[in-house]
């Protein structure tokens, strides 16, 4: 949580850049699409079950009454999406704001910074699409994984 003091503008930037007063400019831009690009599981309000699932694929996340064996993958994954929908049922989906309007230009003067965030994170979204790679398999290459997912990722190698 940021200070009272730090103003109501380009929350995210002085969140990023631990600027917690004063101007902002594209120094502290820069830090906070550097912590998007390289700290970050980039997930939108939009795309909301997309996210949640990617996020949970990533962590190796077992839905309950899942498996969490790569026979049962499908399963697993339809379970989750499952959850996921009835999660986020009431959830209000994508919004669009009226670039025109007054209280549009309003926010955007007060948050230019956020908003350049906002569509670096939304380009990190898409690139992880083909980037990621799922934190228990990163451990395996690691040599920290469990046993069961270096015997899996051994057997993907002699196939």
């Amino acid at each position: 949580k940021l200070p009272p003091e730090a103003g109501a503008n380009n929350f995210l930037t002085r969140l990023l850049s631990d600027v917690h007063k004063g101007a902002l400019g594209y120094k502290e831009l820069g830090i906070g699409k550097q912590v998007i690009r390289q700290t970050t599981i980039a997930g939108t309000r939009d795309l909301m079950a997309e996210s949640l699932f990617r996020f949970g694929k990533y962590y190796g996340w077992v839905p309950a009454g899942g498996e969490g064996t790569k026979e049962s993958e499908l399963k697993d994954d339809s379970i989750a999406i499952s959850c996921i929908d009835d999660v986020i049922k009431d959830v209000p989906g994508e919004r669009y704001a009226d670039h025109n309007s007054p209280e549009w230009q309003v926010f955007y003067k007060a948050n230019k910074l956020d908003c350049q965030l906002y569509e670096i994170a939304r380009s990190t979204w898409r690139a992880q699409i083909q980037t990621i790679i799922s934190l228990p398999l990163q451990k395996v290459r690691a040599g920290e994984g469990d046993d069961d997912e270096k015997e899996d990722e051994e057997e993907g190698e002699e196939e």
